[in-house]
């Protein structure tokens, strides 16, 4: 009777690559292998394992096609764990017979990193100038790099001097245009002195279900006396005398925009100011006033030279 030939022996080498290296807690992780043997032979169909540091199974990866190396590759995509830091999972490649060899169990680790969802917070429509005292409305919006529910998060609101001033919640609607980003209107009340203030934002990842970075955002709140006179700018063509509608007009720290009329009015607090008036294709006009009683201010613009316009 013949002797049944055994099978040669032989070895795999596993070499791999996960992307992204660094990923948000529970998020999704692609490991990419490539898988070499020796004697060669067609290792399509094999399926690797995939096991955590503790040795859990978190997956299989098929081998699924040849590259031009004639390597056997694969690639999965599973969930990543919810425990920020470093992690290692190993990728076994279980003992198997196939092309007549016996290929031994191999094994290739693998090291990435998970980190808490980066928390995004926005403030808009601040107002350009607020009156001291007064009430005023501002937008906040939140949103996280994985883009999780932010629904009825809340949020605070702190002043210069870091004292929390307001406390509210997010909508359970997204900003129109965007995805994964909730917002809130809010009113909040102004300094009584003027001056320039710093105040923020800040929203706390840890009532979330998965780990969230606090996010936290500054924004600058500009406070001023309450205006007591009205200037009236009027703008035209100095060559024309047109009137110029859109004209900028800035008395720091009150702004305007002429009308079709090229007319434009702004309430400032009496003092001394430096009026500039601005608009595209005319050299600004600047001039110092001082302002009173209510007045009137004529701004004559001419046109920038030819070769600067062009």
């Amino acid at each position: 009777m013949a002797s049944r030939k055994e099978p040669t022996r032989g070895h795999v080498d596993i070499a791999l690559e996960v992307s992204p290296d660094v990923v948000d807690a529970g998020g999704e992780i692609v490991l990419h292998a490539r898988v070499s043997c020796s004697p060669s032979g067609d290792l399509t169909g094999h399926s690797l394992l995939v096991k955590d540091a503790a040795g859990a199974e978190k997956g299989a990866l098929e081998l699924t096609d040849i590259d031009d190396d004639e390597n056997a590759i694969g690639v999965v995509a599973l969930k990543a764990p919810l425990e920020t830091g470093e992690h290692i999972w190993s990728v076994f490649s279980p003992a198997i017979v196939k092309n007549g060899a016996s290929y031994e169990q191999a094994s290739k680790a693998i090291a990435y990193t998970i980190k808490p969802h980066t928390t995004r917070v926005l403030a808009w429509d601040i107002p350009s100038t607020v009156i001291a005292g007064d009430r005023f409305t501002i937008k906040i919006g939140i949103k996280c790099s994985s883009e999780c529910s932010f629904a009825n998060k809340a949020f605070t609101i702190s002043n210069h001097d870091g004292a929390t001033i307001a406390k509210s919640e997010l909508s359970d609607d997204l900003w129109p245009g965007t995805t994964g980003l909730y917002f809130a209107e809010l009113e909040l009340k102004a300094p009584s002195s003027a001056g320039l203030y710093q105040w923020s934002v800040k929203s706390a990842g840890k009532e979330l279900d998965k780990p969230h970075a606090d996010g936290a955002a500054g924004f600058s709140l500009r406070v001023v006396d309450r205006p007591e006179c009205l200037v009236t700018v009027e703008a035209v063509d100095k060559e024309s005398q047109k009137p110029l509608a859109g004209a900028r007009i800035a008395m720091h720290p009150y702004k305007a925009v002429t009308d079709e009329r090229g007319f434009a009015e702004i309430r400032v607090a009496k003092g001394a100011y430096d009026l500039f008036v601005a608009k595209t294709s005319y050299l600004t006009l600047g001039l110092p006033v001082e302002v009173t009683p209510d007045m009137t201010a004529r701004a004559e613009l001419d046109l920038e030279p030819e070769r600067e316009r062009n």
